[in-house]
């Protein structure tokens, strides 16, 4: 039967009720079968339909005919229309059942029709291979959108996945998220097997030389630290055999693929340039961190009379005397920040009199720095013993904000924290020291 033209069409045909619409396409959409036919409409005229029919806050105009302009490629000169480039299924288009295609143009005419064919494949995840699971998509659809729906559906982002050809169980074929193919072309049909791999850069280990769990412990965190790999990763030309050193290890760590990393070329430079780390012994983990990080920038301090500022990355905590079982991360940034009086063996030389005074001392932060170190002093030392404080201490992993602490705010300056690594030091069985450490892995756009 030939559809009339929407004119003549709205003058010999009522307009249904919006319920009535929503209950007729509800009962002609079935589950998606395997090899049926299927059309596409624009998701910006299926959401304003989707408005009309609404029963919840519904009262939105009757959408007028049915536009897929959006999203064909006005560029071919093929007689059939084509989609464009890079659309993905449920974010610029749906699929729509033949019938409820053929009804909703009834309703609604115009177009244009465009016919697609959904296909199976089944997916299996190289991080655990005996996990297959299935993704329908049309034919027709493109490998890009291909990898945004595997990505969606297993939550690993777009930049560290790999699909391939997976046919009979072996890789055939990688599959290239940039190319014009469609998954026909490519040669994926019906129930076929795609294999799903995740670049995992980044998460190598570090060995250890002897007792330098310490050092490692320290590298991981700068290793994982974004804004000192987006410099370091780039092909700069780093002064110095230290930093040359440590910019060779990061790329290694990022881009081998290795499940672990021998420091042995770094350590050398490190003995070197700080002999104080030399050789294969049990050192602190925060000094090596303060000692490389000056060698790998230099800072410098202004004094003026009474007031001192002193650049800094990075602020030892004293953990605060308490009986309760643990504390909290500002309770120990507060008790550092708090007055206290100078006690008789260091007292203040006064520049106007020239002699020594009883005063107060009172530390304010004047302003933060981008990547901001905070050590929790858990040692306590006497003449006889060195104990270390147990004391939880509770902090936040997002939004630490230290606004309130900072006495010359910038408008323009974020004051909140995201903590993304964690150097750890512990004491095992026997008294065995060992420092491990935990970082968030940096998702990177370096080139």
């Amino acid at each position: 039967m030939a559809i009339p033209n929407s004119t003549a069409f709205n003058s010999i045909i009522r307009f249904r009720s919006p319920g009535e619409e929503k209950r007729i396409v509800s009962e002609l959409t079935t589950s998606l079968n395997e090899g049926d036919s299927y059309f596409v409409i624009s998701k910006r005229w299926y959401t304003s339909w989707q408005k009309y029919i609404a029963p919840i806050g519904g009262g939105a105009p009757r959408p007028g005919p049915i536009d897929n302009s959006d999203i064909i490629d006005d560029t071919t000169s093929d007689g059939d229309p084509q989609l464009r480039r890079y659309l993905v299924e449920d974010e610029d288009y749906v699929l729509v059942p033949h019938q409820v295609w053929k009804t909703l143009l009834e309703w609604y005419n115009v177009g244009p029709p465009i016919p697609m064919t959904l296909i199976y494949l089944f997916l299996s995840d190289a991080r655990n291979v005996h996990n297959v699971t299935d993704i329908r998509l049309a034919k027709e659809a493109s490998i890009w959108e291909l990898y945004v729906k595997v990505c969606a559906n297993t939550g690993v982002s777009l930049e560290k996945a790999r699909i391939w050809d997976y046919f009979n169980r072996r890789k055939v074929k990688l599959l290239d998220p940039l190319s014009n193919e469609s998954l026909e072309e490519s040669g994926l049909l019906m129930d076929q097997d795609i294999l799903l791999e995740v670049d995992e850069v980044g998460l190598a280990g570090l060995v250890n030389l002897g007792n330098t769990c310490y050092m490692n412990s320290t590298l991981q965190c700068l290793a994982h630290t974004p804004s000192i790999l987006q410099y370091f990763l780039r092909d700069y030309t780093h002064q110095g055999e230290l930093t040359k050193a440590f910019g060779e290890l990061l790329k290694e760590l990022w881009s081998s693929r290795k499940k672990a990393v021998a420091p042995s070329f770094f350590k050398t430079k490190l003995d070197k340039a700080a002999p104080q780390f030399s050789g294969h012994y049990q050192h602190d983990s925060h000094e090596l961190l303060i000692s490389l990080l000056a060698r790998l920038h230099e800072v410098s301090d202004v004094c003026q009379q009474t007031y001192t500022y002193d650049s800094f990355t990075s602020l030892s905590l004293p953990l605060p005397s308490t009986r309760t079982w643990s504390i909290s991360l500002l309770s120990c940034l507060e008790n550092f920040l708090a007055e206290e009086p100078l006690g008789p063996n260091n007292m203040w030389f006064c520049p106007e009199c020239k002699e020594k005074r009883k005063a107060n001392k009172k530390l304010d932060l004047w302003k933060l720095p981008e990547i901001l170190v905070l050590h929790l002093k858990r040692f306590r030392t006497s003449k006889y013993f060195v104990k270390k404080i147990d004391t939880f201490v509770n902090f936040p992993i997002n939004d630490l904000d230290l606004s309130k602490y900072v006495k010359n705010k910038n408008d323009d300056q974020s004051y909140l924290y995201e903590l993304y690594a964690v150097s750890n030091h512990y004491i095992g069985p026997g008294g065995v020291r060992h420092y491990t450490a935990y970082a968030k892995v940096a998702t990177l756009t370096l080139f």
